[in-house]
């Protein structure tokens, strides 16, 4: 079996402004008390009696909820991400179904996530789809939107 992406990824408690409310289940806070920017996730999950699989799953959800990042000088996971092919096609898909405000509505719903177009998460994709269909008013045009946008994921 082979070491999980994030077992030798040693984390630190983010120093973002945490926003709206947050639930945080046991094994959460399990890895939480043991994270202090020198142990890396496998030593941490050993040392609270945690399988992997359960630890990276809890951290990659403290890591998308923005409560943990990675330590500085050690290797951060790689995460897939969206080109600027995907970010043209999703543009011109909104503007045809809001018109010319596309690329403000888009750059804010980017900016919401807490990401950025260049490195955006391919992982994320279906929230921002999701935010960015909140802005089309027409129920046929926000459906076929949706639609073309699903086969554009589908083909990455």
């Amino acid at each position: 079996m082979s070491a999980s992406p994030l077992s030798n990824v040693v984390f630190r408690l983010s120093t973002s402004e945490l926003t709206g409310e947050i639930n945080l289940k046991p094994e959460a806070w399990r890895i939480l008390s043991q994270v202090d920017g020198a142990r890396t996730l496998s030593e941490i999950a050993q040392r609270i009696g945690m399988d992997m699989a359960t630890a990276q799953r809890v951290a990659e959800s403290l890591l998308q909820a923005r409560i943990l990042e990675v330590a500085a000088g050690t290797l951060a996971p790689v995460r897939a991400t969206v080109d600027a092919t995907f970010f043209n096609q999703l543009s011109i898909e909104l503007a045809r179904a809001v018109g010319p405000l596309a690329p403000v509505i888009l750059e804010d719903a980017v900016a919401a996530l807490g990401e950025k177009q260049e490195s955006f998460p391919r992982e994320r994709l279906a929230d921002l789809i999701e935010r960015v269909s909140e802005e089309i008013r027409d129920p046929a045009r926000r459906l076929r939107f949706q639609q073309v946008m699903l086969e554009a994921i589908r083909k990455l």
